[in-house]
């Protein structure tokens, strides 16, 4: 790469950016002043907490809106089988749910899609199994393996909902993982 390059006027350029957040850096959303080449831009980082522990997902009362056939049901995306998963009608709606085995501080889950995968969902939670709140919301879904953050107290209820489906078929989940926060360390971004 030249150490330094003329570009026409309104020529568009990526840079990239790192940026780290410090191991005693406090939970939440940090605004980043960046300049270049005279523009200025602010960026928002959000820092989620570490977690850890086993997989609480694992094994626990999975429900779904709807199953594709009893083949796939919504036990099977959280028995520990890489070889199950659960699927759901054609429709964007459709979710999958747990109820984890007692309240916790949620901090991340893993999901792991069939070719079948979301585009937009929101990952909810609930203390109760009836009012839910979005802990996380995924806009660009790309299916495969997917890490969702957040930092969700009083978690009981975990909930996969579908806002739009990728393919023409219903939504597919191989697994779902869920991970507590570790309340005796600090955050990473």
């Amino acid at each position: 790469m030249p150490e330094r390059t003329t570009l026409p006027r309104g020529t568009e350029v990526e840079v990239p950016v790192e940026i780290s957040v410090a191991a005693d850096a406090r939970a939440g959303t940090y605004e980043i002043p960046v300049s270049f080449g005279g523009e200025s831009r602010t960026v928002s980082v959000r820092a989620f907490p570490r977690t850890a522990g086993p997989d609480l997902a694992r094994g626990a009362k999975a429900s779904s809106s709807g199953d594709e056939t009893k083949d796939f049901p919504a036990s099977a995306a959280n028995d520990g089988d890489p070889a199950t998963r659960w699927s759901s009608p054609a429709e964007d709606g459709a979710w999958w749910q747990v109820e984890l085995a007692e309240p916790v501080r949620l901090g991340q889950v893993v999901l792991r899609w069939q070719d079948a995968y979301a585009a937009r969902y929101r990952v909810q939670t609930s203390a109760d199994g009836r009012t839910w709140r979005t802990a996380a919301t995924v806009r660009d879904g790309r299916g495969g393996r997917e890490a969702v953050r957040m930092d969700a107290r009083d978690t009981r209820y975990l909930r996969v909902q579908g806002d739009e489906r990728a393919t023409r078929f219903g939504y597919s989940l191989w697994s779902v993982e869920a991970y507590a926060v570790d309340e005796g360390r600090r955050p990473r971004g």
